[in-house]
This record gives structure tokens, sequence and C-alpha cells, in this order.
């Protein structure tokens, strides 16, 4: 089979390992069914412990959270960094004659590179300048990061089993570099600047006859996993408890795996030879000795062939010809085949003489899968025990075996029909209602279903009793299962042959003669005949009775809300959704009644945009409001003796800059902006001697007044950035549908989500924005200082953010 394409495994009849590809699987559902036991055993083949120690002998890569990783170029002899940009850049230049065996990224933005035995750290951030550790008794081999800070360091490179290996902590970092001098030697010191410096500690030597390291590894939440290999068995998994590696778990079949990571706390994954193309994954529980695979799968597409790669994240990297790729798991079914549950509150009707009618559920019933239901009817408000299994009446929906399963229900005898769940067209047995699963019905298997609610052994099958109690049951067959989105059921029965037809045809049985076991009585068999007619009728009548749900926004269908709208004489826009499309039905009468006023705009606009104006997301503004602003920015001295469309102040109705007006530089520009054309023509302020002088004076005033004019019939709606990206749009058709014919309206975007006398009451008119999420720097549209800083991430790629390598 070639290599290179993704392989299943499957356990055939004959219990002979089969190669399968996956359009085998896509279009065998016995297959398909096969795959997940199956995979639990790997089939028996044979590791080459030559080619593992060769791949095992790859230096790893690294990759960071960002996205951007390293990696050791043989050729260049160099550590070569990739991912923000296209290319390559350098970032470590071991010594001649010298290559590292092992790149990891730490938690604490530091790249830790092992190095002839050493250690090399090197700070993404470039705040120091790399640092090399180094002890007699370790010759760090393989590095992973702790989540705390720092790496592990296992000792090698594997020799002998059985050879002594050395585990190790390095912990620590350097002070960043300081900038100007430093203390004086007059200053008293009690000890050094930097409280944890860089530093090798706790050198153990692992005590593991018959064994080699060959893999280090640490969890999300700092477990500490060592990988070896045996001679003879299955390689090991230890994890270190203390400080020494704790009880060995043996991963069956796997001989000399390359590769190791953990996928969770409680799963791990290695690369073996023998399946170049997936990973194998093995369930971890403390104290286990032995673990078959977990019977995922994860592919590895284009895989080079190499260990897995030195992460801080999660899913583990592996690197292909594309890059690093995620380890990630395919779906496959392994759905559970049964569950249980039933009705937290019991129904009660209020009367003890009420007849449980009708049973409807809403759901998808795949083929293959079922739905038991169990109802109980009492007097008491207890439910009847579990164990009673003929206090207990099933319904079935869908395909649903005879017979127990699992003492939950009972061996009914053969000659009895146990009632069954029947399809119907309709969304909803509620009138005009659209159903709770909200997706298209489906004949047979998807929508609504309902069944007459009966006792299936009794010679009176009517259930009576004024508490109903449930229990369902759903049964799968472990690809797909069914899914419930309601029960309901329905009392008291209206009975057609009690309510229609001569007494002779009624039920003459009651008491204890109704409840014995036996075939129904005759009056019971066209009790439920009729039935099966008032199942039809009843949702029909039930739909003309509530056809004034027809003319209420609130519940009419969504495809008659055009209807409803054109009696009034109502539009839509056609990018207002139903839901806004209902509210405004609801608010056409205010809508109306207000109609050519500001209060009718607002909450127009208010209604369309989903509550944009009372969220201060959209500020409508009345420009005539505003001349007291334009008066000091014009510099006109407008007091109210002298100019009667500025009413408001004794002395002046000019605004106290500092006291009713504050407009910094960057917003008066974007203020200004809005009325830039009608600003054209205001006049700068002229002086001079005589007549010449009053002159300009006069001009002056009559151009602000005009000015003043000119906003005394326009209104301004500052829509906010954060809106809905339609909104803009929308709102300017709105307007020109709501506001007055004499009024012009104009609709612009905002910037500053608060503007001090325009939108100046928090909670009211404006809002304070929320904080912005980092984003990368743009020209021409951050401001370096002002609301944007710019920080350089512990990122492999020097290149990101302007670093340097």
């Amino acid at each position: 089979m070639d290599a290179n394409r993704l392989r299943f495994w499957m356990l055939a009849d004959e219990r002979d390992w089969t190669p399968v590809t996956p359009d085998d699987i896509r279009h065998d559902p016995r297959r398909r069914a096969l795959v997940l036991s199956s995979r639990r055993d790997l089939p028996p083949v044979v590791e080459h412990e030559a080619e593992a120690s060769a791949r095992l002998a790859r230096v790893p890569g690294a990759i960071d959270a960002f996205g951007t990783w390293a990696r050791w170029d043989e050729t260049a002899r160099k550590v070569m960094a990739t991912g923000a940009v296209p290319g390559e850049a350098p970032i470590f230049t071991p010594a001649a004659g010298e290559a590292p065996t092992d790149l990891a990224i730490g938690h604490d933005g530091a790249l830790y590179i092992a190095l002839g035995g050493r250690v090399v750290i090197q700070d993404l951030r470039g705040r120091w300048d790399p640092v090399t550790l180094s002890d007699p008794a370790l010759a760090a081999w393989r590095l992973a990061a702790d989540p705390s800070g720092g790496v592990w360091a296992l000792g090698g490179p594997p020799g002998a089993p059985g050879a002594p290996t050395k585990l190790a902590r390095v912990r620590g970092l350097p002070l960043p570099r300081r900038f100007g001098a430093g203390p004086g030697p007059e200053t008293f010191r009690l000890r050094d600047d930097n409280p944890a410096p860089p530093r090798i500690t706790g050198v153990t030597e692992l005590a593991l006859p018959g064994e080699r390291p060959v893999a280090i590894a640490v969890s999300p939440a700092g477990r500490v996993g060592v990988l070896t290999w045996r001679d003879g068995g299955d390689a090991r998994l230890r994890v270190l408890d203390g400080a020494a590696v704790g009880v060995p778990m043996d991963l069956a079949g796997a001989r000399f795996p390359y590769g190791f990571a953990w996928l969770s706390e409680g799963c791990v994954a290695v690369l073996l030879t023998s399946f170049p193309a997936e990973a194998i994954a093995y369930p971890f529980e403390p104290g286990d000795a032995s673990a078959p695979p977990a019977g995922d799968l994860y592919p590895l597409t284009d895989h080079d062939g190499g260990p897995l790669m030195h992460g801080t994240t999660s899913p583990p990297h592996y690197l292909s010809a594309r890059g690093p790729s995620p380890l990630h798991p395919i779906s496959l079914p392994s759905l559970s085949s049964r569950g249980i549950a039933s009705n937290a509150k019991r129904l009660d009707s209020g009367s003890a003489r009420t007849v449980w009618h009708r049973l409807y559920l809403e759901g998808l019933i795949p083929p293959g899968t079922g739905v038991r239901v169990l109802l109980a009817a009492t007097d008491d408000p207890a439910p009847p025990s579990a164990s009673d299994v003929w206090a207990w009446n099933e319904h079935r929906f869908g395909a649903v075996p005879r017979g127990p399963d699992e003492g939950e229900v009972r061996d009914v005898p053969k000659d009895v029909d146990i009632p069954r769940g029947v399809w119907v067209p309709q969304a909803s047995e509620i009138p005009f209602h659209e159903g709770l699963r909200g997706c298209r019905p489906v004949p047979h298997e998807s929508g609504l279903f309902t069944a007459l609610i009966q006792r299936p052994t009794r010679r009176v099958r009517a259930l009576r009793g004024r508490y109903l109690w449930a229990r369902v049951e759903l049964l799968g067959d472990g690809r797909s299962g069914p899914e419930l989105a309601a029960l309901r059921a329905y009392a008291s029965r209206f009975s057609y042959v009690e309510r229609y037809l001569p007494e002779i045809f009624r039920e003459s049985l009651f008491g204890e003669d109704a409840d014995a076991h036996g075939k129904a009585t005759p009056a019971d068999f066209l009790e439920r005949l009729i039935d099966d007619c008032e199942g039809v009728l009843t949702p029909i009548e039930d739909r003309i009775a509530a056809a004034w749900m027809l003319t209420d926004a609130r519940t009419v269908p969504e495809a008659s809300l055009e209807w409803l709208a054109s009696w009034i004489g109502f539009a839509f826009d056609p990018v207002v959704p139903a839901a806004r499309r209902r509210a405004l039905l609801e608010a056409a009468p205010d809508l109306y009644r207000w109609r050519g006023t500001l209060r009718g705009l607002t909450r127009a606009l208010d209604v369309v945009t989903g509550g944009a104006v009372s969220e201060g997301r959209v500020v409508v503004v009345e420009d005539f409001r505003l001349r007291r602003t334009f008066a000091t920015i014009l510099g006109a001295d407008l007091g109210d003796r002298d100019d009667p469309l500025l009413p408001g102040l004794t002395a002046s109705g000019s605004s106290f800059v500092g006291d009713t007006l504050f407009l910094g530089e960057e917003m008066k520009k974007e203020f200004l902006a809005v009325f830039v054309k009608d600003l054209l023509d205001a006049p700068a302020t002229v002086t001079g001697p005589g007549a010449d002088a009053q002159a300009a004076l006069d001009a002056e005033r009559e151009a602000v007044r005009r000015f003043f004019l000119r906003l005394a019939h326009r209104v301004t709606i500052l829509v906010h950035q954060e809106v809905e990206r339609e909104d803009p749009g929308l709102i300017r058709r709105v307007a020109e549908l709501e506001a007055p014919a004499h009024v012009s309206t104009v609709v612009t975007t905002a910037s500053h989500p608060f503007i001090v006398g325009v939108a100046s009451l928090i909670g009211v008119d404006t809002y304070l924005a929320r904080k912005a999420p980092p984003r990368t720097a743009t020209i021409g549209g951050s401001y370096i200082g002002v609301r944007d800083l710019v920080e350089r991430p512990p990122t492999l790629d020097p290149r990101t953010e302007g670093g340097s390598g």
C-alpha cells in the first residue's frame, strides 16, 4: 500500500488485518461501523530500529503561539525562522563544527537550544544576549518546555539499554539590558540584582534497567513524560513522580516510536515508522500498566518523517511539505447507543378523570434509530416505581426492537401491538408555529411525529389519571442517534364517540375490569379508530380557531409579514431581518402617530437598527441645537440682545470653552468635517477703521445668520463605526422616509464614541467604547502614543512587528 496515502485498518470477519482506503470506508457503512473497535489493537507489523533511530536523530523544529517556526538548516548550518513573511531569516549560528540536537520555545518567550550538551537561551524579544548553560553531569540532548517557565533537559543520545541517562531542569532568565549607567560602586546591595538567574538544577540519573529514554514532553498542566524503548518489548511511557520517573505504562503494539507529544492530560501521541501516514494516540491513566491504542485517527499529511515539533500551544504540530501542520483527529462516528431521560416536573391536569389523549414529538429520527416513550398516569403526586413495568406504557417512534433492553422495558406478549408514532407533514400541531427544530421536515425522519396515548396490554386502552409521568429512551446504532426537540402531551380527550354517537357505542367496562390484561374491547377499538380521524380534523379546526394570529405581528408566519404590512401601507427594506420586521409592525401605530417629528424619526431608527439609538451607537441631532457651539467656533460675539436666533444666556449665546464646549484638535476636525460645505461660506473676522470695518462686521453677521438659517431645517445622524456593515445605508433610507419633506437629513460616521455637546449623556444618548483588541498597526490609521502601542511579541521569526535578526 502507498505509504503516502491515509490508511485505515479494520478487523475482517476472518480475523485478519486488512488495509482499507478512506474511499472503501466512505462507501461501506459496515466497515465504518468496525473502524473504531478494530483500531484498538495495532496490526502485527514490523518496526525497524535502524530507521526509527535515524528519524530520532533529526533535530525537531519549534513553533510559537503566533504560528512562526524555526528549524535547523543542515546545509546553511544555521537555525532558520519563518512564518511571518515569505522566506527565512537566520536567528542563531553555532560555532564551527557544532550542531544543535533540539530546539524548544518556552512559555517565557525564550528559545532554548541544546548544543553540544549545553543549553543556549536566546530571548525572542531581544532583551538580553544569548546565555549558555552547562553542567558536567548533564549532556543535554532533548528539551521540553515547562508551563511554569524554563525547560526540562534529557541527557543523551540514547545508548545501550540500561545505560545511565540524566534528567535536569533549566530555570531562570537574565535581567534585561540596562539603559544608561547602572548604580555606582558606592551603592550597597545585599545580593545580586537577579533573584532567579539562569541555571541548571536537579540533575537526576534515571534508573531504567533495560530501557533507553528517547523523548521527553510536558503536558499543559506540567506533567513530565519520558518515552523509552525496550529490547524485545513495547515502548514505555514514564511520568515524573517527584524527582524520579514513575510506574511505567506499556504502549501496546508500539516498539520504536520516534515522536512523542501530549494531546491532553489523558492522552499522548507517538509516531511509528510502520505508520508513516498517521500518529497513534494512547490513553493515559496514572497507575495503568498497559494501554491499547485509543482508536482515534490522527492523519499525517505530507509528513517529512521527523519528530513532532516543540510548541507551547495545543494541538501539537508536525512538519510537512507546507510547513507546520496541527495534529487533529478525523472525527469518526462513535455515539452511545442508548440514553434515558425523564420529566423532572409532573404534568398536572387538575382532575383525576382526565383521559390523556395524544402525544406529539418533535425531533430527528434517522433510519435505524428510534425513541421509546414510556407513560404512566397516577392520582398521587408521586411517580410509579421504575421496576413496576406494568405501570409504564410504551409508545414507539422509529426503529425500536421488540422486547426488553437492559431491564428497562418489559417483554410484552407478542400478540400485543405497541402503539407506533407516525410522521405528519405539519411543522407543529400548534397553529402557525414553525416548530422548535428550525429545519425542513423530512418524511418519516425529521419533523413532527404523533401517537395516540394508550395502554397496549389492557382491555380498555385509555390512560386515566391526574398526573402524567414520562420516561424517554433514545436508541441509536453507534453511528447516528435520534434528537428530541420537544415532547408534548394533550388532555383531556375530546371523544367523538361520546359526543356524536349513540350510547350503545360507548365503553361499558370500568374499574378493575377495564384494567385487566387482554385484548381490547370492541368499544375501545371503535374509539381508537375514530380518534384517527379526530387526529386529522382537530389540527385543522385549531388553525381556523387561531386565524386571528395571522393579524398579529408577533405570531404571523414569516412568509406573511409583507402581506400583513400591506394592510396598513407599510413596506420593509429588503435588508431588514424578520425579527425587526415584526418589531416595526408592532411599532407602526406609534410611528404613524409621531411621523414627521424627531421622536418619530428616532423611534423608527431605533426599531430598524435593533436598539442602536437607545444604546448610543446612533445619535440623532437637530442641527439648530448646535448654534451655540458654532458661535464659538466662528468667533462671533452673538448676544441675545443683538441676535434673536441665539436665546439661552442673558449675556451671550456663545459657548464658553472649558465650560459648555470641549473640542480637542482631532475631535474638532472631525466635527467640522460634517459641516464643511456650510463653513466655507463663513467669513473670517475683519477689523479696520471707520465705515469699512462696520461694513465688514455687518457682512460677517449676515453670513453667520445665513449659516444658522441653513441649520434650521436639517438633521444630522451620527453613526458610530461599531454598527453593522449594512446599517449606514439602511439608516439613510429610513431617514429619507421618516423625515418631513422640508427637512434634509445627513448621515455620517463618527470615530469618537463620546462627543461632548453632541452626545453627552452617558447611558442616555451616548456610551463608552469597549477596549479595542490588539491589532496590526496600519499606515495612516494608527496613532503611535495616542491610542496605539507597538511592542515586540515573543515570536520566532524576527521580522514580525519590526524586530531584527
